[in-house]
Parts: structure tokens; sequence; C-alpha cells
């Protein structure tokens, strides 16, 4: 199910480090609803790993997290991102994906939508 990601901080924003509290860029995130967590097969962006995704005409920082960092396929999940970006914006010339890990992910960062995915009633409706 693909759902147009929104154009907001995620939350708990403020606990990222200076210079890692930029906009997520929408394109950057409609293009990464294509990168799936292989454990449970919902998004990257809608379980709220997506701590940065900033793009100019020349360079895309994408910062994002997994859910454990004993996560065994953490390379995949990167290098899904990377080509995912790649292939979308073919004429960029300089694209990196990060595996942050602070802050610590939770599960308050998923959206409503991951949320309805894995079964669970929104925020606010349980």
């Amino acid at each position: 199910m693909r759902s147009r990601a929104t154009r907001h901080a995620p939350q708990g924003d403020a606990d990222l480090p200076p210079g890692r509290r930029d906009p997520l860029d929408t394109d950057v995130l409609d293009c990464l609803l294509d990168v799936l967590d292989p454990e449970v097969g919902i998004s990257v962006v809608h379980l709220g790993l997506v701590y940065r995704a900033a793009r100019t005409p020349d360079r895309i920082e994408v910062d994002l997290t997994l859910t454990a960092r004993t996560c065994p396929l953490a390379g995949l999940i990167v290098e899904d991102a990377h080509d995912c970006l790649r292939r979308r914006f073919n004429d960029c010339r300089d694209i990196e994906v990060r595996l942050v890990w602070t802050p610590g992910w939770t599960p308050d960062r998923i959206s409503d939508l991951g949320l309805a995915l894995l079964g669970r009633p929104p925020r606010g409706l349980s």
C-alpha cells in the first residue's frame, strides 16, 4: 500500500544532532516508500526509520536507522535505499545513505498507515 509521504519532521527530531534537523524532502521520501523492511514488509518511511532526507541538484543525503542495531539485514536496507534513489534521481551525482543510531528508534515513530499495515489502530483510537 502506497501513500504520499508527508513533509514534516519525524517525531523525536529535537533529539537529532544540530545540522540533522532538516525538513524531509517529499520527493526523496516518496522514492523511499519503495524500500521495505524485509522482516515486516513495510516501508522504511512508514516505520519512521528515515531521520533525514535532504536534496540539492547535486547531492542527496539520507540518514536512516533500524528498529534494532542487531538487524542482520542492515546492509541490504541501506543498499536498497541507495539503489532506489539512484534509479529515481539518476542525474544526481552524489547520493549518500547513512545508517545512524541517534536518536534511538521507538514505535512512536511509526506512521498511522504503518500502524494500520501492522494491524494496529491509529494513535488516539486504541
